[in-house]
């Protein structure tokens, strides 16, 4: 979605960042990516799991095509190898909008760690 910055902000686009990592090593994640959208942290995943992200087996996390293609992806054309995981990669997340009014207009749950809708998807339930 990072690629797409620019123009969800000239639509108007607000976008929030919810992870459940601690807080201190969601500061570094934003040190470190000059994305420009805030993030918050919900260590106690309540908010995940108000809105039903759930979590996967170990075999879906690590052996799915789309994850592999990711790890694939970011070695070859990226040259860069993955690093040792530091976070819960079983916790998937998901894509959520919400209108100005507070009204859930649409909710993507991801079914493994690369599952996510496509910006065009998210843009036409924006904007009908």
């Amino acid at each position: 979605m990072w690629r797409y910055r620019e123009r969800l902000e000239a639509l108007g686009v607000d976008v929030l960042i919810v992870s459940f990592e601690p807080v201190a090593r969601v500061r570094l994640f934003a040190e470190g990516v000059d994305h420009g959208w805030p993030m918050l942290t919900d260590e106690s995943r309540a908010c995940y799991a108000a809105y039903g992200l759930s979590r996967t087996s170990w075999l879906r996390a690590w052996l799915s095509p789309r994850t592999l293609g990711h790890y694939l992806r970011a070695a070859l054309v990226q040259r860069r190898l993955p690093r040792r995981p530091e976070a819960d990669t079983l916790q998937l997340g998901g894509d959520i909008i919400i209108d100005p009014e507070g009204i859930i207009r649409f909710v993507h749950r991801s079914v493994e760690p690369a599952d996510r809708p496509d910006v065009r998807t998210v843009v036409k339930e924006l904007f009908g």
